[in-house]
């Protein structure tokens, strides 16, 4: 073998050796096993949901030595007080349902970032014949969100309250972002406050169209959901839940780099085409606390009468 041979070989095995040890040359650990080898996920069927999934396909999970069963919710609001019965162990949520349990006294911690809107994450939109063409035409009218007391109805109370109305102008029905579009186009809804990937497919149907509003402004780069798990279930369960936080980052440079791999996912659970997909708004993913976003959320709050009094959020947010 020759010299220059030598030492290329010698450099290789000194960085797998290097990958292998810690800093002082001893083995690297592995973690010690979670509490929980299976655990059930509450997760909104929208482009929020996409790092989980990507997780869940890649195997990132499976070498934390976990099993995620992902159990479809309809927002954070309705996946919250599973978190309380233990038919989740951990749940995707809106920051606004997320910080109005804890504020009403529910044992609940945010536990990571997930999402922070892109202009088109979300937008009002009404059916694509209709007769609404500005937020001020809502006034008596039916709107669709997905939760009541939820980041939906939160941006809904100020588009409103922009053109002169209030909540109590309108009539707010919950309905799950998958059937929006159908109650519109059947009337049993005069707008809805929708979610991408439904906004792009409803606008490729030509069965909907967006409402102009002030959202996009108020919306883009805030943090708008998290996954939350109970403070109980933390303290019951950390090896678990920092086996799913690892997961989870490993999804950042596929999510961070483009957009392929969200456009592979998003149709596996979402009845969405890879065109829809592509077109759709992704935002931008993250799996940190963005704690200025989330007391601008919590601002907006008390704007709005959502609480009466001013949110204390780092007694919600996990440390680390």
């Amino acid at each position: 073998m020759d010299r220059a041979r030598r030492i290329a070989v010698a450099l290789l095995l000194t960085v797998t050796a290097a990958a292998c040890t810690g800093t002082g040359g001893e083995p690297r650990p592995r973690p010690a096993p979670p509490e929980r080898a299976v655990i059930k996920v509450g997760i909104m069927p929208t482009t929020g949901a996409v790092p989980l999934l990507i997780a869940d396909s890649r195997g990132f999970f499976k070498e934390e030595g976990l099993t995620v069963e992902p159990v479809v919710v309809t927002g954070g609001a309705a996946a919250l007080p599973q978190l309380d019965t233990r038919m989740l162990d951990i749940a995707q949520t809106d920051y606004v349902s997320a910080l109005a349990a804890h504020n009403m006294g529910k044992d609940l911690t945010i536990v990571g970032g997930l999402h922070r809107a892109g202009p088109r994450s979300f937008g009002l939109v009404t059916g694509a014949d209709s007769r609404i063409k500005t937020p001020a035409d809502l006034k008596g009218k039916k709107i669709a969100v997905n939760n009541l007391m939820s980041m939906s109805t939160l941006m809904v109370t100020a588009v409103l309250k922009d053109a002169g109305l209030k909540a109590e102008d309108v009539l707010l029905v919950e309905t799950p972002f998958p059937e929006m579009e159908a109650r519109l186009v059947k009337g049993k809804a005069d707008a809805a406050w929708l979610a991408e990937p439904f906004v792009t497919q409803g606008e490729r149907h030509h069965a909907l169209r967006r409402i102009p509003d002030s959202a996009g402004d108020r919306l883009t780069g805030l943090p708008v959901g998290g996954w939350a798990v109970s403070g109980t279930w933390a303290r019951d369960n950390p090896r678990t839940l920092a086996a799913f936080r690892r997961a989870l980052a490993k999804t950042q440079p596929l999510t961070a780099n483009g957009r392929a791999e969200a456009e592979r996912t998003l149709p596996t659970f979402t009845k969405i085409d890879r065109g829809v997909a592509e077109a759709a708004e992704l935002g931008v993913y993250t799996t940190g606390i963005d704690e200025r976003g989330v007391q601008r959320i919590a601002d907006h709050m008390l704007l709005h009468g959502y609480v009466e009094n001013p949110l204390h959020i780092k007694k919600v947010l996990a440390a680390g």
